[in-house]
Formats: structure tokens, sequence, C-alpha cells
């Protein structure tokens, strides 16, 4: 049987898939054949990711990383040099910017021109990126200021984590975008979630295909497991000292995001629930970290339109 014709049903992490019963080629086939056509890391993305929780890197290598691609680098140098950072003069070299910013600061900023440039690579996709990369930056964002509250929590993952967790759903809406559709409308006529209408309609999930995709760009497993189950963390195994998982820190994110009205562009309206609670239930705060989040991203925002 070709395996592209099974469907798999993930459970907890850690556990393996189970294949089930075979089905005719359908949306879901033409979704992970699609999987194969997704644009490779760019080189200086690639390295930027495998120096995640390294404790061996230091700013000098981030830099030097950033500095061998031409365009990277003049994005990210226009950005430090921009009013949002408010620099006493101008910063003349990404070592410099590393140096004043901080190189978390510097890498998140190459992450996210990365993703841009990746993201822009067909008219199809171009015209879906704003209001994607506007979800995106602003899931990474507020995923990373979360973890800043969370003792021992993996703030140099969550930005990545919060930026890569719906690439699923822009391979859906580039390879097959007369589902999406079809899955609000099996929402609206059924009253199941999102998730739920994605499975009946395609026969896997926009979160499955982030993981996918991901585990095809070697990102670490916890950005990956993270991307599977952003609308299922109590399946991502939980930290043995009780804190939030970093899959918990994106849900609440992408929770609190589209509140605020930061969605992606498939209709989905605001989740009905205010994710204050969500995020305090995470011991993280609630509305003041909602309220510096919305003051920091304001700025950010128009650096990556």
């Amino acid at each position: 049987m070709d395996p592209d014709q099974r469907v798999y049903a993930y459970g907890p992490y850690g556990s393996s898939p189970v294949a089930q019963e075979a089905r005719p080629a359908n949306l879901r086939v033409r979704l992970l054949s699609a999987v194969n056509s997704m644009p490779p890391l760019p080189a200086a993305l690639s390295r930027l990711m495998r120096m995640l929780n390294s404790d061996a890197i230091s700013a000098t290598q981030v830099a030097a990383v950033i500095e061998g691609d031409s365009v990277l680098s003049g994005s990210v140098m226009k950005c430090v040099n921009s009013a949002y950072y408010g620099m006493p003069r101008r910063v003349s070299s990404i070592r410099h910017a590393v140096t004043l910013l901080g190189f978390q600061t510097v890498r998140n900023l190459a992450l996210a021109f990365s993703m841009r440039r990746m993201m822009t690579g067909s008219a199809a996709s171009r015209k879906l990126y704003g209001s994607y990369a506007r979800h995106a930056l602003a899931t990474a964002l507020l995923a990373q200021n979360a973890a800043v509250r969370v003792s021992g929590g993996d703030i140099e993952s969550a930005f990545a984590a919060g930026l890569f967790h719906d690439v699923g759903k822009l391979l859906i809406y580039t390879a097959a975008p007369e589902a999406v559709p079809s899955i609000l409308k099996r929402m609206e006529e059924s009253g199941c979630s999102y998730l739920e209408a994605e499975r009946e309609t395609l026969e896997t999930t926009h979160a499955e295909l982030s993981a996918i995709v991901l585990e095809g760009w070697k990102l670490p497993d916890m950005i990956c497991v993270a991307a599977r189950y952003h609308h299922e963390p109590q399946l991502a195994a939980a930290p043995a000292d009780g804190a939030p998982s970093l899959t918990a820190l994106v849900h609440a994110a992408d929770m609190a995001v589209n509140f605020e009205g930061f969605r992606t562009p498939d209709g989905l309206p605001n989740p009905p629930q205010d994710p204050a609670a969500t995020l305090a239930s995470l011991q993280l705060g609630g509305i003041d970290l909602l309220e510096s989040f919305r003051a920091e991203f304001e700025n950010l925002q128009e650096m990556f339109g």
C-alpha cells in the first residue's frame, strides 16, 4: 500500500503513529505531496536554528552567520536602525547590533526576516503573507514573553516555535485553497472545532502538517512537538517540575493573538473566551502580559509588513 494513502492517528508525544484504514487519494495525499515542494530553510536560518539552546554559541558566531547572508544582514540592519529601537547613533554592523541589543534579539529578527523571504516565494503565498505573518510574529513574541515568566522556560525556542507553529496552514492555503471554505462550513453546520473540521475534511490537520514540515527542516524536537499539539497541549509531555510546556505556551499565545484580532487568513472568528484566563492559569499573569505584548507588537509589526 502507498504510505501516502494511509491515515495516521497520533496520540500523546512519544507514542508511535498507528496506521488506520486505507483511503483513496484525496486532499490529504495532495497536501502530503506538497510538503515535499516546500522551500528548504535558507542556509543562514538553518545554522541559526542549530544554535538554539547551545551554551557553546557566542554572540560573535551568531553575528557571523547573519553577516554571511547579505540580504538578511541588510534587513536586520535596517530594522535595528529604525525608530523602534531608538539608537542614539547609527549601528554600523551586525556585530555592533549584537553588542547593543543582545544576540537573542538580533537572532529573532533574523528568524522573522528569513520567514518572510521563504513565505513570499510564490504569488499565492505573497497574497496571504500579510495576515499570516502578523499572526506568526504576534504568536512568537507573546510566546517568548510568556516563557520569560516561566522558571526554567525555554526562551530560546519559544520565539521560533511561535513563528513556525502554523506553517501547515500556509501549505493548505497554497496547495488546497478550495478546502478552507469547506472546513469553515463544516464548523458552522456541526458546531465542531476548527481542528475537528480539518480532520473530517482533509483527513489531517494544519498542526500535523506543520510538524511534518518542521521535522523535514530538522528543527529541534520540542519545536516540532509544539507545532503538532498547539491545539491539543494536553497530548504533549509536560515538564517534570510542573511548569508549562513549550506547547502550552504556544497554545496560550495562539489563542491570545487570535482574540486580539491577529488571525490567519482563513476567516476563523475570534475565540469565544478571553485568553487572559488561560494565561493566568499557567501562572503567567494575564492582563499585564497582554498589555506589555500589545505595546511592543504595535511598533514591531510595522517592520515586517
